[in-house]
């Protein structure tokens, strides 16, 4: 009987930065990349939404990409941030970014341990922000 192995999870990092200095934005894709490695994950990339797109909670290229590239891959994926605040400050958006990753076939996770698959640790409900509810 043939078996395949396993396929290793693969780490897609994301996180967003406005200003022009990097020293802690490689602070926090360094921490990502060791938390993925400890996992024996796959780092399958990095995307970095800068400049304005890192400000709204809109028109992030970058993020867009990361989603598309999960829903594109032959593996498990995850959506690895250093904290909740990398994909969003706003908890109805981030809500909604996150339930982007989810629909592709992905799910989220911090490199402090929380992320989507586990309730009471990181798992948020997805809905729609309180404006927009009842409309079409």
């Amino acid at each position: 009987m043939d078996t395949e192995p396993a396929r290793p999870t693969l780490a897609f990092i994301y996180d967003r930065h406005a200003t022009l200095t990097t020293g802690t934005l490689d602070e926090r894709i360094l921490r990502c990349r060791r938390y993925a490695v400890e996992r024996g994950w796959v780092i399958a990339g990095e995307w970095v939404d800068r400049g304005d797109p890192a400000l709204t909670n809109w028109l992030r290229p970058k993020w867009d990409q990361l989603v598309y590239a999960i829903g594109q891959a032959a593996a498990p994926p995850v959506c690895l941030v250093d904290s909740w605040d990398r994909i969003s400050r706003d908890d109805s958006w981030r809500g909604i970014l996150r339930m982007a990753v989810y629909q592709a076939g992905g799910y989220c996770a911090t490199a402090a341990g929380e992320d989507d698959r586990d309730p009471g640790h990181g798992r948020t409900a997805v809905t729609a922000p309180l404006a927009l509810r009842g409309r079409p």
